[in-house]
């Protein structure tokens, strides 16, 4: 599945971690930067704001990759219901047994 186009805004791509060494290098350049200052905290309203970006973008993602499975296909128009002959059908008589008759 191809990732959307750039700019499109509405489907942001998901954030990768990157490889185990990016990912300790980022955490070794946070703690030198902040280990023993004083740094300025996210606001609330801020980090709640991020929170709900961050979900609304994993619910259009889970939506989208979900409907690329299985799409729900609704037939239009009369049709004819289907009729199964009742010889055909299994059904199951005590202990769980096979039957038909």
């Amino acid at each position: 599945m191809q990732s959307p186009l750039p700019g499109a805004g509405y489907a942001r791509p998901p954030k990768r971690s990157g490889t185990k060494e990016e990912v300790l290098a980022r955490i070794k350049a946070h703690l030198q930067e902040t280990l023993g200052k004083q740094y300025e905290t996210e606001s609330k309203e801020a980090r709640m704001t991020r929170h709900a970006d961050a979900l609304a973008d994993r619910q259009l993602w889970d939506d989208n990759l979900a409907a690329s499975f299985m799409p729900g296909f609704v037939t239009t128009g009369p049709r004819r219901p289907e009729e199964t002959d009742n010889r055909m059908r299994r059904f199951l008589g005590r202990y769980g047994h096979v039957r038909n008759d």
